[in-house]
């Protein structure tokens, strides 16, 4: 019966129910700079709101420059849409973000990066730039700041702070994922702050857009409570 009404909906709901279960609905493909600190993070990011590994991947590309990895992110969405044509087992992703850095102010990777968002092919693709780093992210589920910094080892040295044996590649606590409500607020003041002060975005991150976005994935009782 459930399988005939699946068909009924059409081919596309079908496939989406029979590589489902006890998911979301949505299929996130995460291409990532990183190939321990952004994936490590999201993997417990992941297995904190109970997300299937098959339903959010994680992909860490040789090469880590911008257009690389935007290049690598459209190729496998789609080769995935292009599987999902013909195997119903399979599913297009919803979402496919490219998390990178942008490192240093007025370096060559900003323009990289704006290369990269204009590449043929890199229309609906979401992007969670960092600025310099990543780890500023990780700085924001501790303090609030607005104040530049030159490089990541300088984020990296104010982070250990708070996170007193950090290295990268480091697997968040729970306790320090629990936090992300904090990170994510303190995301969306550091852009505020930036718009009215004129600021050339030094720091600020946007990783908790893809935060926000796999949080609604899940189901409501493994939910952050964001505002």
């Amino acid at each position: 019966m459930t399988r005939r009404k699946s068909f009924a909906r059409g081919p596309a709901t079908f496939k989406r129910e029979r590589s489902r279960i006890q998911s979301s609905g949505k299929a996130f493909l995460i291409v990532t700079e990183g190939g321990k600190t952004e994936p490590n993070y999201l993997k417990a990011l992941r297995a904190r709101l109970q997300l299937a590994a098959t339903d959010v991947e994680i992909v860490h590309p040789e090469g880590t420059d911008p257009i690389t990895l935007t290049n690598r992110a459209i190729e496998l969405r789609d080769e995935q849409k292009n599987e999902a044509a013909r195997n119903l087992m399979k599913v297009a992703y919803d979402e496919v973000w490219v998390i990178f850095d942008l490192e240093k102010p007025h370096d060559e990777r900003r323009n990289l990066a704006k290369q990269a968002k204009s590449l043929k092919g890199a229309e609906g693709i979401l992007f969670a730039t960092s600025d310099p780093c990543f780890e500023f992210w990780l700085l924001l589920h501790e303090k609030y700041t607005t104040a530049p910094f030159t490089d990541c080892n300088q984020v990296t040295r104010k982070l250990k702070r708070y996170w007193k044996d950090y290295e990268k590649g480091q697997s968040p606590s729970k306790e320090f994922l629990d936090k992300i409500p904090t990170a994510v607020t303190n995301a969306q003041l550091c852009r505020e702050y930036h718009k009215t002060s004129g600021g050339d975005g030094n720091p600020s991150t946007k990783v908790d857009f893809i935060v926000r976005s796999l949080n609604v994935a899940t189901r409501p009782h493994f939910q952050f409570k964001l505002d």
